[in-house]
Parts: structure tokens; C-alpha cells; sequence
């Protein structure tokens, strides 16, 4: 699904009017569909619960109307918060003011008095739908939107906001000074970009898009090549799973990781790579750490190696490197290699010469910077799998220029090396050489530990090793590790969520995508 900025879905609800379907008419979709989506979200109120609609006087203030009018037809007790003279109103939104039905109680307190009516609906009504703003603001708000949001409590109501919470842009993520902070968002169309990127993805709650009939051509004309990708798209591309398969048709893949100070991300490397459905795992990791890695992941084949000096694995000679590449799919390297300036140099090296399959994380990446080096990959199936901090000395400038630029720059480095970068974060970016740029749907706060990362890699390097293409890989990889930490923290706090949780949660997310397909749990 391709995502879109503010002036983009207002390209598109203009050419959609133009091409003949009236305003008045896409309202009215808007409306019914966000009624749907709502119901479905909040199967728990049931007519006549009490909902309240605060309404803008633009055109999402109208979709509020529609909704208005459509939850009163169903049974509902509903209040609506004009914030705006009647004569204010876009047309179209005056026309719905004008259809709603007497019984709906209509209230128009003064700029001064918005807050303090804002607390007394929460606190008297179920549901209160947020329908201020939508897509129409530049942060900063006035004095009087700042209180108005700040006074829409969730604690009080569950909070549903229309197309994008009110205070929140819908370009950017950008908030200020304050926003509505929803439990739901019901957007029309295509996800807007600032839903997505914080600090607006962390008011949005639940994401829901409704298609209300904007024409393909439309779209594709207004659209960039930005894409959020939903799970029954994600589904399709799990690989096939035949019932012939055996433990070397079902992948091979090596994970070569770890150094004195950084064993564990061997160990959970090799972890995520087992629970991709590999079928079978190699760990080549510093000898002092085999014992170990033998308890904890003992259906990985293991491949002792020595350490240098500066505790980083020594750097393996081409006969060592060729033995434990054969048979091999795919490979990763880097996790907790450390900074050996010798294990860099091979690592530079290697990666120029071996033409598998490849994820590139933390050290390994990290070496083209040390040495101040162009990075050359020999393989055209290689996924790179920055940090925001390693993104920056990738794209030599500072944490924070990276972190305001992730987009642009993870689409920079994979054309500039032919390669499909993964900028990992709030959202984690996937970007191709050919400009295609995704932000992955699944994901929170219980991936914030240590560790996580290094299960991401091992679970690339095991899908590519099932012959997905880097593309590919990429994006169900990023899906599933993003979906396991969110399962990982259901049944506690994210907080306390491990990073050896969210490889054990990889099954039940890859269950939830074999059931989209109808596959069954067992597939």
C-alpha cells in the first residue's frame, strides 16, 4: 500500500472529484467506511453507548458529522462539539451539520470553554472521535487547540481520531506543542507519512485504512514509491514449505559473529537464524564462547574460531573461509565482532569476494567507516542492517542529521551500492536499489534492548538462505521480528522483554501469516 503526504491525498481527493464522483458523495463513503472500521476496532460498544464527536470545520470536521449521523441511525447516544460558527462550515460539512437528526445533541462552546467541555464529554461518554483537524494542520496550534487536546483524556474515554489525530502533521509525525493522543486512527485512503514516523505514530494507537473508491490511475499518478506494507501482503511472500523438504533443501546459512567481549550476539544471531526455517544453521564464533553456544543452541553446527589480540575473531584464512562456506546458502557477519583492525580489514575483504547471499551487521559495517573505505559487496543479494549510529558513519554525518534523515538516507546507500538497506528504528526503514522504500508496520518499545538486532540478522540471513531475494527477505524478516516483540511483550511489560523472547516468538508470528494464507498452524 503506498503511503502519502498530506498535499498528496489532497492531489488525489481533488482529481477523484474532478473525474466526476461529487465531494458530498466521498464524505459520505468516508463516513460510512470509518463507521465500519470503528465497530470492528470496538466491538465493545454496543448501542446505546454514549459517544461524543468533536468536529473541525473543515472536511474532516464533515466526515465527523457523517459518522455522527450514521452512529445515531444505529442507536447510539450522540453529542457533537462544534468548534466552529455554522456559517464557517465547508459546504460540504454544512450540508452534513444540516442532516443530522434532531435527537443529536449539538453543543458550541466558546474557544475559552473547549477544554473544560472537552473533560465533561470524556468523563459522560463512551467513545469520543476526534474529528478537529485531520490532515489540515501545520503544527503549532493555537492556545486553544493545545488545551482542547490536552484536555481529551483516554483514560476517561476510549479515543478514535478521523484520517490523522488533531495536532499531529500529517507530513512529518511532527507535534507541537501538543496533540490528541487516540487509542485508534481510521485514516481514508492511504496512510499518511506522519502516522507512521514519530512523535505522531506514538498518538495514533490501532492504524486502521478505509477505501472509500479513489481510482487506481489517481492514485498512482499522486503517489510516491513509498509503501506500507500489510500483513496480507507481507503473507504472500513466505516461502513454500513442500513435503520433501529436508534439512538441506530447506536452506543452509552461516553466521559468522562474536568476539571476547560479545559472544551473546553469536548466540542470538544463530537463534534467529534457527527459528526462520533454515534448515540448518552454522555458527563460526570465537572457541571460547563453543561451550556455551553448544547449551544454548545446540541445533546450530558449530565452527570454533580464534581470537586476535584485541579479543575480535582472528582473521580466517580463504582455505578456513571456503571450507565454511560450502554447501552454505546464505551468510551474515558482523554481530559483536568488535573493532580489531585486522578482523576489519578481512572483513572488508571477504565481503568484495564471496559471492553468497549476505547480511551485513553492526561491526561489519561499522568496518568501512574504521578504515575509511568505499564498501564493495560481491554478492547482488546483500542486506545491509544499520542502526540509526551506524547509518550515520555509513552515510558520514552525525546521529543526529541520521535520525532526521533515515528515509533519505537508507534510499541513498542502497543505490548508491546496489544493495537493500535496513534502517533500523521507529520505523525500520527497507530501501532497494530501484528507489522502492517501505516503513515496516509491526514493531514497539520491547525491541529497545540489546540483543534484538542480532535476532534480526539471524532471521534475514535464514530467509535468504531459503531462497528469497534480498527485497523480499527483507521486508517479511523485519514484519515477523517487529510482530514477535510485539508478542513478546503481551503478556508482561515490554520493558522487561528479552531479546532470546523475541526469537522465541518468531513461530507464533510466522503462525499468524500461514493462517492469512490458509495454510494452517502447522504450515
Amino acid at each position: 500500500m503506498r503511503i502519502v503526504t498530506s498535499a498528496q491525498m489532497a492531489a488525489i481527493d481533488a482529481d477523484t472529484i474532478l473525474s466526476g464522483v461529487p465531494g458530498l458523495e466521498l464524505m459520505e463513503r468516508a463516513g460510512r467506511e470509518m463507521v465500519l472500521a470503528i465497530l470492528d476496532l470496538m466491538p465493545e460498544f454496543d448501542p446505546p453507548a454514549a459517544v461524543a464527536v468533536c468536529c473541525g470545520k473543515g472536511n474532516n470536521g464533515g466526515d465527523g458529522l457523517v459518522v455522527a449521523r450514521q452512529l445515531d441511525q444505529l442507536g447510539y447516544e450522540v453529542t457533537v462539539m462544534m468548534l466552529t460558527a455554522d456559517e464557517d462550515l465547508a459546504p460540504d460539512a454544512r450540508t452534513n451539520l444540516d442532516r443530522l437528526p434532531e435527537e443529536v445533541e449539538i453543543v458550541r462552546p466558546a474557544p475559552e470553554d473547549w477544554a473544560r467541555e472537552m473533560g465533561r464529554l470524556c468523563a459522560e461518554n463512551d467513545l469520543l472521535i476526534d474529528a478537529v483537524f485531520g490532515t489540515g494542520i501545520r503544527p503549532p496550534v493555537s492556545d486553544a487547540y493545545a488545551a482542547l487536546f490536552a484536555a481529551c483524556d483516554r483514560r476517561l474515554a476510549t479515543v478514535v481520531s478521523l484520517d490523522v489525530p488533531s495536532g499531529v502533521s500529517g507530513d512529518d509525525g511532527s507535534v507541537d506543542p501538543v496533540a490528541v493522543r487516540a487509542d485508534a486512527t481510521v485514516t481514508v485512503g492511504l496512510p499518511k507519512l506522519g502516522l507512521l514516523l514519530p512523535p505522531g505514530r506514538d498518538h495514533v494507537g490501532a492504524l486502521e485504512v478505509v477505501d472509500i473508491g479513489f481510482p487506481d490511475e489517481i492514485t498512482e499518478s499522486h503517489a510516491s514509491d513509498l509503501h506500507y506494507l500489510l500483513m496480507e501482503e507481507i503473507a504472500d511472500l513466505l516461502p513454500d514449505r513442500p513435503g520433501d523438504l529436508h534439512k538441506y533443501t530447506a536452506g543452509t546459512a552461516l553466521v559468522v559473529a562474536g568476539s571476547h567481549r560479545f559472544g551473546g550476539a553469536a548466540l542470538l544471531a544463530g537463534l534467529g537464524a534457527l527459528r526462520s526455517g533454515a534448515g540448518l544453521v552454522s555458527l563460526a564464533l570465537p572457541q571460547e564462547h563453543a561451550a556455551v553456544a553448544l547449551g544454548f543452541v545446540p541445533e546450530a553446527l558449530l565452527h570454533p574460531l580464534p581470537t586476535g589480540n584485541a579479543g575480535g575473531l582472528a582473521p580466517v584464512a580463504p582455505d578456513v573461509l571456503t571450507a565454511l562456506l560450502d554447501r552454505q546458502c546464505a551468510w551474515a557477519v558482523g554481530p559483536g565482532l568488535g573493532d580489531d583492525p585486522d578482523t576489519d580489514r578481512w572483513v572488508v575483504e571477504a565481503l568484495a569476494a564471496v559471492d553468497l547471499p549476505t547480511v551485513v551487521d553492526a561491526d561489519a559495517l561499522s568496518a568501512f567507516a574504521r578504515l575509511d573505505c568505499e564498501p564493495s559487496f560481491a554478492s547482488a543479494q546483500t542486506i545491509l542492517t544499520p542502526h540509526v549510529g551506524e547509518l550515520a558513519r555509513l552515510g558520514g554525518v552525525s546521529t543526529e542529521e541520521a535520525a532526521a534523515r533515515r528515509l533519505e538516507l537508507a534510499g541513498d546507500l542502497a543505490r548508491r551500492w546496489n544493495v537493500v538497506v535496513v534502517a533500523k528504528g521507529a520505523p525500520t526503514i527497507v530501501a532497494a536499489p530501484d528507489g522502492f522504500t517501505a516503513l515496516n508496520a509491526t514493531g514497539n518499545d520491547a525491541l529497545a534492548h540489546g540483543g534484538t538486532g542480532d535476532v534480526l540478522t539471524g532471521l534475514l540471513v535464514g530467509l535468504l538462505a531459503q531462497g528469497m531475494e534480498a527485497l523480499d527477505a527483507a521486508l517479511l524478516g523485519c514484519w515477523l521480528h517487529g510482530r514477535a516483540g510485539e508478542l513478546a511483550g503481551v503478556d508482561g511489560s515490554r520493558r522487561s522483554v528479552l531479546a532470546r523472547e523475541v526469537a522465541d516468538h518468531l513461530g507464533e508470528a510466522m503462525t499468524e501469516l500461514t493462517w492469512r494464507l490458509g495454510w494452517g498452524e502447522d504450515a
